[in-house]
């Protein structure tokens, strides 16, 4: 059997390994190995290990997965879960600070899994580089297209040697030539792929709008408990090879796999798993249903730390508190306020109190203002809960609103979650509408709901 057979440039060639390979025992030991070395979140390892054998296949669909590393603070683990990836993974790439131009070229030329630690030093403010990262997951829109300068045949050894002739008493003129041959440079379009297995590790949040295209795993700092070992004479050859054989024997059922979708996952949770859920079902024994549970819990986990999503959640509870179809802004503001705390829209606040303007701010891009209106004999600015209900069908995840329900102890009808206000309306009623109360005033809210 040849090397496996995808373009390369500079980098290692992998014989496959001789014999027919087991992709479920090939998963089990990777996520084994993962283990030795890292403390994983839940669901990670089996993440990962699929994510691993994806960047070998990943030429052969649409859509490459991303994997966003995020912590707290510092120590948590992201260098070293990167450094272990890094030896299991098909033509590496690591770096932990990289250049909008450097990150296309070397797409373009070695076709690799880009591994990016650090990622939070410079994407802050790097829109080109955000960007660029947001279309890089599916092939047909992963392109850039850049002017580029190219001399033509022989002119730039003329400059040389022109340069290299010029006596120190006639720089001006050995200038001016240089400076005519640039000009006259023809310059063209040029297209650069940015089409890649990428990992992107941060300290806090990464940009929501990368996070979104990536299946998101959160580091915590390891405690006394918990070992593991140092990464030293790490050795993965084995394992490289085996996914090459079990790449290369599947190639078409890769290619042409249409897997099943579990319901609760969004199109884009649903795109950027396909893939890995492609590998497992082809892998077999466990993993069909491990990879599943696994999108579904880690996709949940995701759209709980989204900030708009839990911001709006937040806003239908405050319409359940309020018993009635309109609330002063202040009294939302209040409410929210009391609600603050660990909510990951808070953090936009950075510890700064909730105001009417900043509330109204948030949903103005969906369309909602707050109106003049009437509550008793009382008048003021606020909001209608008929101006959210579509709002609250469209973007509170139902992943989130299902949880939400459960939490207050009323299972949807049939296992399905209704974002609809009707049932936040029904859960405000009874015990729901208590517990939320009780909550309220435990948070030192005000509480004129």
């Amino acid at each position: 059997m040849n090397t496996f057979d995808v373009p390369t440039l500079e980098t290692p060639k992998i014989e496959p390994w001789p014999e027919t390979v087991q992709g479920d025992l090939l998963l089990t030991d990777i996520a084994k190995l993962l283990r030795r070395f890292v403390v994983l979140p839940k669901w990670a390892e089996e993440n990962l290990a699929l994510w691993v054998l994806h960047t070998y296949a990943f030429h052969l669909r649409d859509v490459t997965s991303y994997i966003g590393v995020e912590s707290p603070e510092k120590r948590c683990g992201k260098t070293t879960l990167l450094t272990v990836l890094s030896e299991l993974v098909n033509r590496p790439v690591v770096a932990s600070n990289i250049s909008a131009s450097a990150f296309f070229r070397v797409i373009e030329e070695i076709r690799p899994t880009l591994l990016i630690d650090e990622a939070d030093t410079f994407l802050q403010g790097n829109d080109e580089m955000r960007g660029i990262l947001n279309s890089g997951y599916h092939r047909k829109t992963a392109f850039v297209v850049r002017v580029t300068n190219e001399l033509r045949n022989g002119e730039n050894s003329k400059l040389q040697t022109s340069n290299a002739k010029e006596t120190s008493n006639a720089e001006d003129e050995a200038e001016a030539r240089r400076m005519s041959l640039l000009t006259s440079t023809p310059t063209r379009l040029a297209r650069f792929s940015c089409w890649c297995p990428k990992a992107v590790a941060a300290i806090g949040r990464l940009p929501e709008t990368l996070a979104d295209r990536c299946i998101v795993l959160r580091m915590q700092r390891k405690t006394a408990a918990e070992e593991c070992e140092r990464v030293r004479n790490l050795e993965t050859n084995a394992i490289k090879r085996q996914c090459v054989r079990f790449v290369v024997d599947n190639v078409e059922a890769i290619a042409s796999a249409h897997p099943e979708i579990p319901e609760g996952l969004n199109d884009r949770a649903a795109d950027i798993w396909e893939p890995l859920f492609t590998l497992a079902d082809l892998a077999g024994g466990v993993w069909p249903q491990a990879s599943r549970e696994a999108a579904l819990a880690l996709t949940s986990a995701a759209s709980d730390s989204n900030s708009i999503s839990s911001l709006l959640l937040d806003i239908a509870v405050g319409f359940v508190l309020a018993k009635g179809d309109r609330i002063f802004s202040r009294g939302m503001a209040e409410h929210l306020n009391a609600r603050s705390a660990h909510r990951p829209w808070a953090e936009r606040r950075n510890g700064k109190p909730i105001t009417e303007l900043w509330l109204s701010q948030q949903v103005r891009p969906y369309g909602i203002r707050p109106r003049t209106l009437w509550i008793g004999e009382e008048q003021g600015k606020g909001y209608y809960r008929s101006d959210f209900e579509q709002v609250f069908q469209r973007y509170i995840p139902k992943s989130e609103a299902r949880a939400y329900l459960e939490e207050l102890g009323r299972k949807p009808e049939g296992g399905k979650a209704d974002t609809n206000c009707t049932n936040f309306r029904e859960v405000g009623k009874e015990r729901g509408g208590k517990i939320l109360r009780q909550r309220a005033q435990r948070g030192g809210a005000a509480n004129q709901l």
